[in-house]
């Protein structure tokens, strides 16, 4: 499995290319990128934009898309009041839900990987806050890239490939950051983010058998009855690999879907929507 790996500052990036012995890729020029065996990091720079950018310029420079895992590693802000709660500076998170300030969408990184780190919401904005309008966004940690990582990424690959990963560098205090305490931070953690690329691998290879002969040909029926378009045949596949993952079941019957053909596109629209509901995990 290739593992891609976007962070924002050079200095977060440092103990991530010493940990994994990467070297710099001179054929890059768009997007500095560092390179060994199966591993890939892309330095983005700041800003939801620019980290949309450098992860498709990074997933354009690989092939097999189903046995790649793609994580986003970078320090963050957090709503917390110094001194007033359990989040300490150096905390880890795995980012369950990031909700984008500027647009109000929200996104949820399937969180099939089981490491048992503490979770969190994320927001990202467009400009640094600090704790005086720390009150406009929800409670947790504060980004600048998450946002537009994750829709980039989600153009190419399923949820459970996903996960981005914050390490809590101050409660919202707007100040310039030291870069060798950013690069500690980020060292510090090493052995955390060793542990979420194992399992992300593990889960990597058990959903690349999760689907059967007859799940298959199921939603090859279902593409034709339903008449998919090529996003929707790939958000069924996504889906119906979660939901085997995730409850360890055989699909549900799903037969009243290919009983009659649709004949109208608000029609197949309908039912895609009725089948993404019921194979939603609880």
């Amino acid at each position: 499995m290739h593992f891609l790996i976007t962070v924002a500052l050079h200095p977060e990036a440092r103990p991530l290319i010493a940990h994994f012995g990467l070297k710099q890729d001179t054929t890059a020029h768009a997007v500095p990128i560092f390179h060994r065996d199966n591993v890939s990091l892309a330095v983005s720079g700041v800003g939801r934009l620019k980290s949309a950018i450098a992860t498709t310029y990074l997933l354009s420079r690989v092939s097999a898309p189903d046995k790649i895992g793609l994580l986003n590693i970078g320090i963050a802000g957090h709503t917390q009041i110094p001194n007033t709660g359990p989040v300490e500076i150096g905390d880890l998170f795995l980012v369950h839900k990031i909700a984008e300030q500027a647009t109000g969408h929200t996104f949820y990184p399937d969180m099939l990987v089981q490491v048992h780190l503490p979770e969190s919401v994320l927001t990202t904005v467009d400009r640094p806050l600090d704790q005086s309008d720390g009150m406009e966004v929800e409670a947790g940690l504060v980004d600048m890239e998450a946002a537009g990582f994750y829709q980039a990424a989600a153009a190419f690959l399923a949820p459970h490939q996903i996960h981005c990963i914050k390490v809590v560098s101050d409660f919202l205090e707007v100040q310039r950051f030291d870069k060798a305490m950013v690069s500690h931070l980020i060292e510090q953690k090493l052995t955390d983010i060793d542990r979420i690329i194992a399992a992300q691998n593990t889960v990597a290879e058990a959903s690349s058998d999760i689907l059967n002969e007859a799940d298959r040909s199921m939603m090859n029926h279902l593409n034709r009855c339903l008449r998919l378009t090529v996003s929707q045949h790939k958000m069924l596949t996504d889906t119906v690999r979660t939901y085997k993952l995730h409850t360890g079941k055989a699909l549900p019957d799903l037969s009243a879907f290919t009983q009659t053909v649709v004949t109208t596109r608000q029609e197949g629209k309908d039912r895609f929507e009725r089948l993404g509901q019921l194979l939603m995990v609880k």
